[in-house]
Order: C-alpha cells, then sequence, then structure tokens
C-alpha cells in the first residue's frame, strides 16, 4: 500500500507537471493565437477582466518580476522540462547526429514544410551526401498530391544525374512519410500505404494491383469474378481503399492562412548608439482579477463552499497572468541575446547575419534549447530591414576561403540574388549556382547548393526556365 508521504508526492508531481504544460503553451503560442488564448482563459475564469488601458501593470502573486528572481523561476521551470522529458542516453554524438539534433530543436512548434519533414527524417539515416540530394531533388518535381509529375527518365535528363540514382532516391522517398510520397501515380501511392501496414496480401491490395481499372469504373463483378469471391466483398475492400490518403502531400500546404497577418511583438532599434529591444505591451492583453470578486471574497462570511470556489479562481488568475508576464520577459530576454549577437545583421542586413544556433543562446541564458525554440516560434521583431520571426536568426554556418564563418541565412540570401540576377532562359543548374559561390569566397557541392535551394522552395533549372 502507498504511503500518505508517497501519495502527497505523486499528486505534487502531478500538480507540477500541469503548471509545466500551463507556462509552455502560453510561452509558445505564437503573437497571432495569444489573444484567443486569452479570451479562452477569460471564460474559463470569471474573475479575469481586461486592464482599462489606463493602468498597464497587472497584478501578481508575488513581487517576483526583478531580474533576478526571474531567472530563478526560469531556471525552476527549465529543470522541471528536463525531468518531464525522456533524458537522451547517448552522451556524445556524431556530426550528423548533431545536425539532425538542432533541426529538431529549430522545428519545435513550427509548421514545417514538405522539403523540412523530408530533411529532419534524412538526418538521421544512413544515405550518403549524394542520395540525400537526389532524394531532396525529387520534392521539386512532386505535384501537389505528392507524386511525382513526370517519369525519371525526363528527370534524370533535366537534372543532369544518372538515372540508377533517381531511380534509387525514389525507392528511398517511398519509404519515408507520408506513406506514398513520391508514388509515380494514384495506385502506386496507395498500394504504398498498403505495404507499410502489411496489408500486401490483403483483397484490397491485389484488386490495385491486378484491376485498378475495374475499380476505377466501379465495375464490382467483374473485380469479383477476377478473383472468385463474392461482389460483397470487393464493395467491402473498396471501403478500405478509400481510407487511405491519395494525397500525402496534402497536411503540408505552403500557402499562408487566408486572413494571417504577422504582428511584430517587439521592435528593435538603435538609441545613443546601442540596438535595444522594445517590447510592444499592448499586443500582450492586460489582465487583473475583477475587484467584485475581491468584495464577493470579502463578503462570503462563512459560506465556505462560496471563499474556496473564488479563493481558487482566483489562484488561478493570477498563476495565468503571471506567465503571460513571464511570457514577455523571456521573449525580451532571448531577443536581447539574439541582439547581441547579431549586431552586423541590424547595421548591414541578412548578408551580414552570423552563424548562431539555439544551443548558444539557451547556453547563455541557462535554459534548455527547447525553451528557446518555443520562445522564438511565431514571435515576430520590426527591425531595421523589415519583419522577421526571432527564428530566422538561428542557423549553422559553413567555411568561407577567408577561414571565416557564414551562416545559413547568409547562404540563402547569396543564393536568391544568384537567382534574381539569372538568364530566365538558360536558368543556371546547380553546378553553375556553386561556381557562382565559389567565386565569392564560399565553398558549396552540388548537393549542398539543392539543399538550401529546396529550403527556399526555388524550382530546378529546368522549371525555371522563362519564368
Amino acid at each position: 500500500m502507498s504511503s500518505p508521504a508517497l501519495l502527497q508526492t505523486h499528486e505534487l508531481s502531478q500538480h507540477l507537471s500541469l503548471e509545466l504544460r500551463q507556462k509552455l503553451t502560453v510561452l509558445q503560442t505564437p503573437t497571432h493565437e495569444l489573444e484567443l488564448l486569452v479570451r479562452q482563459e477569460m471564460q474559463q475564469n470569471p474573475v479575469l477582466e481586461l486592464e482599462n488601458g489606463v493602468d498597464t501593470q497587472v497584478e501578481s502573486s508575488a513581487d517576483d518580476s526583478s531580474d533576478e528572481a526571474w531567472d530563478d523561476e526560469l531556471r525552476r521551470l527549465v529543470r522541471m522540462d528536463d525531468e518531464w522529458r525522456p533524458t537522451p542516453t547517448v552522451a556524445t554524438s556524431t556530426p550528423d547526429e548533431e545536425e539532425r539534433r538542432q533541426f529538431l530543436m529549430e522545428s519545435i512548434t513550427k509548421p514545417v514544410t514538405l522539403a523540412e519533414h523530408v530533411t529532419g527524417q534524412l538526418l538521421g539515416m544512413r544515405f550518403d551526401d549524394e542520395e540525400k540530394a537526389d532524394i531532396l531533388l525529387l520534392l521539386g518535381h512532386l505535384n501537389d498530391n505528392g507524386w511525382l509529375k513526370k517519369p525519371l527518365a525526363d528527370i534524370a535528363v533535366e537534372e543532369d544525374r544518372p538515372l540508377e540514382d533517381l531511380e534509387f532516391a525514389q525507392e528511398m522517398l517511398l519509404t519515408l512519410d507520408p506513406p506514398g510520397l513520391g508514388a509515380v501515380d494514384l495506385r502506386q501511392c496507395l498500394m504504398v500505404q498498403l505495404e507499410r501496414e502489411n496489408r500486401s496480401k490483403t483483397l484490397e491490395y491485389h484488386i490495385l494491383d491486378e484491376c485498378f481499372t475495374a475499380l476505377s469504373r466501379r465495375k464490382f463483378e467483374e473485380i469479383a469474378a477476377h478473383f472468385d469471391v463474392e461482389v460483397e466483398d470487393v464493395q467491402a475492400a473498396t471501403e478500405r481503399i478509400t481510407l487511405l490518403n491519395p494525397r500525402p502531400a496534402r497536411d503540408f500546404d505552403e500557402t499562408p492562412a487566408i486572413g494571417f497577418h504577422v504582428q511584430p511583438e517587439l521592435t528593435i532599434e538603435k538609441q545613443d548608439g546601442r540596438w535595444v529591444v522594445l517590447m510592444h505591451r499592448e499586443v500582450t492583453p492586460s489582465l487583473r482579477i475583477s475587484s467584485f470578486y475581491k468584495s464577493m471574497m470579502a463578503e462570503a462570511g462563512g459560506k465556505k463552499d462560496v471563499r474556496e470556489f473564488i479563493r481558487d479562481h482566483i489562484k488561478r488568475g493570477r498563476f495565468f497572468i503571471d506567465m503571460l508576464q513571464q511570457r514577455q520577459q523571456t521573449i525580451q530576454k532571448v531577443a536581447e541575446h539574439i541582439v547581441s549577437r547579431q549586431e552586423e545583421f541590424f547595421e548591414q542586413g541578412s548578408a551580414a547575419l552570423k552563424p548562431m544556433t539555439m544551443g548558444d543562446i539557451a547556453s547563455e541564458i541557462g535554459v534548455h534549447e527547447s525553451t528557446v525554440s518555443r520562445t522564438v516560434a511565431g514571435k515576430y521583431a520590426n527591425t531595421p530591414h523589415g519583419v522577421f520571426e526571432l527564428r530566422y536568426f538561428f542557423s549553422s554556418g559553413m567555411a568561407t576561403d577567408s577561414g571565416e564563418s557564414v551562416s545559413g541565412r547568409t547562404v540563402e540570401a547569396v543564393l536568391k540574388e544568384i537567382i534574381q540576377a539569372e538568364n530566365r532562359d538558360q536558368p543556371l543548374n546547380d553546378k553553375e549556382i556553386a561556381a557562382q559561390f565559389a567565386e565569392r569566397g564560399i565553398r558549396l557541392s552540388r548537393r549542398t547548393v539543392v539543399k538550401y535551394r529546396d529550403r527556399l522552395g526555388i524550382l530546378p533549372s529546368a522549371l525555371r526556365r522563362g519564368s
């Protein structure tokens, strides 16, 4: 039988985990969704009300707004976060594993593109760089459904790649998630999904394999006669086929949501010769505990149930207000460390962006990388060079001929310049783009060019011609 002490410890652990999840939810909520989150909390907690806009200070359960107190609170949150998540069992990692870990850290809470989703899987697989590049190359030749637009032989000619290499790349693409990605047509797309579910011996699989044309024309009696089964069996198998996904790429729609409007939560500008971070306090709804419920608490007298109801809701309300404050403080703290490392960007623009990982900022602040990732996702800053998501400032680096290091964002900026300046009637292939980078002192392989081109959504040269 469990002792009272163990039960109390278990209940406390559950309470802390719930608080942690609530804090992480508020922290990672994008700017454009924050108001909705606040409205939902107000609907659930009647003691919360919006400030009138005169007094912008919100009430707190403790005087913990100082930097020192907040640092202690943030470190406590991180310790809870570390205890909550599974602990890695490997103390050291290879360069590929480190790249995969960084990719995953920088993808937390961010809606990923299809290219990012596939890249994340490839980082953990034992393909050489050329094979990975060929797999990513094929992504540029998929239609909106996720099937290949044209035969591999035609793609091989356009991309100047050996056909057997692209055949291998397609076979590997078909093993990735989502199932059916890279299929040549609907039939193969659906068959691959059944194979992945170990259903290659089922009636539905054999119907797709041997009677696909009859199935598309719903000739159930013809199919039943072919397999010597009842028409009802064919109809049941057809129902199971309709549960498969004919468009494996549909969950990676890269078009912005209709009506989405980027609203910066902070401005980074130069004041008295130094770059500063200015938070837009009006973006975060300002809440307080309603005086009406405070007075109800005082008037409740001996009504224990009323006092407990109000006390619990006031406690929860104060906690939510504190979370909003902590969210702003965390965003500002992370932004200030970004600014201290990226001053050249704010002076000169994207071409001067330095390599910087979330681990760099996390170690400076003393938090987990996932905390930094949640903080920068969906939070935007107004800068002299435009509005940028805070995530934009993070990227790994690569060496130049001078021995210095440039960030991946700089590579992206240079790639855009090269593509914009090319002859549209004779667009540059990936080898020629790599040569242009070399002229600028940046050594990139063709496969690296493919990776960055795909990340930016730039089509292969054959598909850019005349555009």
